[in-house]
C-alpha cells in the first residue's frame, strides 16, 4: 500500500490547469485532485482518496498520515523532475455499472520526460474518488 500511496502522491503533484469545482467524469475529477496538489493542498487531494474507513478516529488518522507522506515524498520528487507542467488524460474506461473506472494519464514533466500511467476512480455517493485500495 505504501508504494502505491507515495505513487498517488507522486502522480498528482503540481498540475497547473484547474477544472470545474464538480466534475462529472473521473478524469475531470482525477485532474481536479491533481490541481489541488500542485496548489500544495494536500487536505483537499486526501478528500478525493476513498478511504473507506468506518471508525471516523481511524479514518482521521489515515488521512493525517497521508499528507504528511505525500508533503514530505511527492514534491521531493517532482522537484527532481523539474516540476510538473501539465497532466494529460488520455482515456476513461468506464465500468459497465458506472461506479468505477480506469483513467489512464500522461504527467509531462518540466526536464522534458513525459510518464503514462493509470488510476482507478471509483464513484461513492454521486462523487468520483481515487480509489487507493487497503
Amino acid at each position: 500500500m505504501m508504494k502505491q500511496l507515495i505513487r498517488l502522491g507522486l502522480m498528482l503533484v503540481a498540475v497547473l490547469a484547474m477544472v470545474s469545482c464538480t466534475p462529472s467524469t473521473p478524469g475531470a475529477a482525477l485532474k481536479n485532485y491533481m490541481s489541488a496538489l500542485s496548489d500544495k493542498d494536500y487536505e483537499k487531494f486526501i478528500d478525493g482518496c476513498n478511504i473507506s474507513e468506518a471508525d471516523s478516529d481511524k479514518a482521521k488518522e489515515i488521512r493525517e498520515g497521508l499528507i504528511a507522506m505525500i508533503q514530505e515524498k511527492g514534491s521531493k520528487t517532482i522537484e527532481k523532475k523539474g516540476g510538473l507542467k501539465e497532466i494529460e488524460i488520455v482515456s476513461e474506461e468506464m465500468a459497465e455499472d458506472g461506479n468505477s473506472a480506469i483513467v489512464t494519464y500522461k504527467q509531462h514533466y518540466g526536464d522534458g520526460s513525459v510518464k503514462e500511467d493509470t488510476q482507478k476512480m471509483i464513484k461513492v455517493d454521486g462523487k468520483w474518488l481515487m480509489d487507493i485500495g487497503k
